[in-house]
Formats: C-alpha cells, structure tokens, sequence
C-alpha cells in the first residue's frame, strides 16, 4: 500500500515521463518557444493537480479522525442497507473527487442523498459474521492524472443476515412440521377432517368447500383435526456450498416463521453440534457462510445424534452447487435412518441480456443455461432417493415442485 501514496496515476506517470524528455530535448534543444510552452503548461497543471490531491487528501485523513464510521448492524445480504457516509462529499473542492470502495466484507457502495444528509447505500454480497470493515478510498483528480489511494479498517462486530428474496409463504414446508394433510384410509388416528381454514398455496382442490365458497366467496379447505394430528419432532441442517443465500434463505424462513414445530433443532456445515433456539440458529446461519465447501462427515454425525434423541424428521436444504462434495453428500443422506426431505433452493434464471439498436439483430441473447445443466445434473445426481425432493426459488417465491419433472422440463 506504500505505492498507493505516491500522488502520480499509470496515465499521470507515463505522461510526466513522457514530457520531462520531450521538454529537455526537444523543446529546449531547438528552442522551440510552442513546444516549451506547452510542456511548461502541461508540468505546471500536473504539479498543481498534485497539490491539490495531497491536500484534499490530508483534509479527508482529519476528516476520518473526527467523524464516527458507523457499522451495518441488522444488515440483511442483497438489500440495501443505509448508513451516514464516512466523509461528507464537498462539492466546492476544485477538480478533486473521493470515492471509496467495501474490501471486507463484499458489498456494492454508493453515495446517495437521503433526508437532507450523504449516506453510504450499501448492497451486502454474502451473509456472515464479520468482525471489521475495511475502505479502500480514493482521492483522484478529474482527468485521472494524480492519485493517492489508501485504506481505513474499522473494528467491530457485526453479522449480515440473508436475504429472503420472495420466500413471504411456503404452505409446503409448513405441511412438512405439522403432520399430514389427509387421513390415513387404514384407520390410524390421525384425525377426521372436521376443520376449516382458509385455502392456501399448495392444498388439493378436492379439498374445497366449494358451497362455503358459492355462499361466502371465500376459499375454505377441509383440514384433519388438530387434535388427533400428530407433529412429528423435526430437525433441519443446512448443506453449504459456493452458491448457498438462497438455501441460507430457506433456512432463515424457517427459523423466523416457527415452522420447525415446537421440539426443533437446527444444524448447518462449518459449525460443530446443534441448536435449538431462534438467536442461536440464526448467528450459526450467518456464521456458515465461511464454509464455502459441504462436509459430509459433520451432517452424518448430526443425522446419527438426531436419531438417537428420537427425531422422526428431517428436512434438509441445500445448494445445487456443493463444491465437488455430491456423491459424498448423497452417501451421507442415503444412509441416514431419519426419514428427509430435501429442499433444492436457486435464484431462479436470471432475464436474458439482449444488445441495444441494431445489435439486437446480429447478437444471439445471451441466455444462462448453467441453471439448467445444474438442474439436470442435480435430477441425476438424487434419483432414487427415498424422500420428496422439491424445488423453492427464492427469486420469485415460487414452489416449482419436484425435481425430476422440473428438470425434464427446462432441458
């Protein structure tokens, strides 16, 4: 970072470089008066550029020990987050500009006007537990001639927790902690349906009271009594992976919309045991992101402790991406006596990028097939697996159903 003091840009550089010998040789060897003038001109405006970078520079240094940077407490990853902005932007300061950039943790940042005062927007990249936020600014002049680049590293502690995205209601997930819809036809007690509530995304149609709805107009569904229902003890574990916010997402939903039921646990790679509180599981959630690779061996010893403390269920959600670990992930759920459901989360496929004017009629959009090669290799990689198998994209909230048929679709 020493060389990131040193006032000259590569463009400024090349340029003094380039006029220091056409100054001496040229200009002063032929005594030509217009080229001198213009090399004199040219050294003294980079000599006056420099002057005021450094300046600008030592008046941002005192400005950074006045103020108080604030920390992005509660931030939520892949929404903007606003904090008052570490350096007041001083629009009278002659042909000097400040920019700053996120080095630690991964975030976009900009400034913006927001009630009357600059704040700092900031995008979190990736949930976490982070214990310092490191700047990197910039003091640059307008043509990009002189530039003094440095950092600030700011102590502190702070997690990032994950971004839900369209992930407001999963009826399914809720289905898989409160027992089964429909009688059993053998005659187990699981409950007549002698209840009603209100039609909810997901429920058979044959389930529609549609005389309540005739009268009403109201969609009402026929549900087992609560009573006789059993809930079975449910636990979750996280896979994660490269590409793992929208299973963290999943995960996140679960744990703030209760539906775990009320004898969970919660476990998730990177961190060792098990939890079952709310404030806990959520700072082990943000604390995986530092595992970008699954580890089998951890979700196996998980499975085989849930087993022993008599769980019946358990949902686990994951990546398509799991970093070169999915035969020894799918070994790893295969042997597990706890019955699983699987839960396959993906930020859905992004909008095509089409070139503008007369482009548009030579390029081919560019369209982004990796989604559907990970889908297909997902469907092949779990077929044959006992449980239910779904697909939850966090992008629009959307349930897309079971694996197998979606991947048959989008090849």
């Amino acid at each position: 970072m020493v060389i990131g003091w040193f006032p000259l840009s590569p463009l400024g550089l090349i340029c003094v470089v380039s006029a220091v010998p056409v100054m001496r040789y040229l200009a002063l060897g032929s005594q030509d008066l217009v080229l001198q003038a213009l090399c004199s001109g040219f050294l003294v405006l980079m000599a006056l550029l420099m002057l005021l970078v450094c300046l600008r520079t030592l008046a941002l240094l005192r400005q950074l020990r006045r103020g108080s940077e604030s920390l992005p407490r509660g931030a939520e990853a892949e929404r903007p987050y606003w904090l008052p902005s570490p350096v007041p932007l001083w629009s009278w300061f002659p042909f000097v500009q400040v920019s700053w950039r996120w080095l630690e943790p991964g975030a976009e940042v900009k400034v913006v006007r927001r009630d009357g005062f600059d704040q700092e927007e900031i995008v979190m990249a990736r949930r976490g537990h982070y214990h310092q936020v490191i700047r990197e600014y910039v003091v640059s002049d307008l043509l990009g001639l002189s530039r003094i680049r440095f950092r600030r590293v700011q102590k502190g502690e702070f997690r990032v927790i994950p971004g839900v995205g369209h992930l407001n209601q999963q009826p399914l997930l809720v289905r898989w902690s409160s027992g089964e819809d429909i009688s059993d036809p053998r005659g187990n007690p699981d409950g007549d349906r002698v209840d009603l509530r209100q039609y909810a995304r997901g429920d058979s149609p044959r389930t529609i009271l549609w005389k309540v709805f005739a009268r009403t107009r109201r969609l009402m569904v026929r549900v087992p009594e609560r009573a006789l229902a059993p809930r079975p003890k449910v636990c979750s574990y996280l896979v994660t992976g490269p590409r793992d916010e929208a299973a963290a997402a999943v995960c996140r939903v679960l744990l703030e919309g209760d539906m775990l039921g009320p004898e969970w646990r919660f476990g998730c790679d990177g961190t060792s045991g098990q939890v079952h509180q709310k404030q806990p599981a959520m700072d082990r959630l943000c604390r995986s992101a530092d595992s970008r690779v699954p580890q089998p061996s951890q979700i196996s010893a998980y499975l085989r402790q849930a087993e022993q403390d008599g769980y019946s269920q358990g949902i686990v959600v994951l990546p398509l991406d799991l970093a070169g670990q999915d035969v020894a992930v799918r070994d790893a759920l295969m042997a597990s006596r706890v019955p699983l459901q699987l839960c396959l989360a993906i930020d859905g496929q992004p909008a095509p990028v089409t070139e503008a004017g007369w482009k548009k009629w030579l390029v081919r959009p560019q369209v982004a097939e990796k989604l559907g090669e990970d889908l297909r290799r997902a469907a092949s990689l779990w077929r044959g697996f006992p449980g239910q198998i779904i697909l939850i994209d966090r992008r629009n909230g959307a349930m897309l159903g079971d694996l197998q048929v979606f991947a048959r679709r989008s090849a």
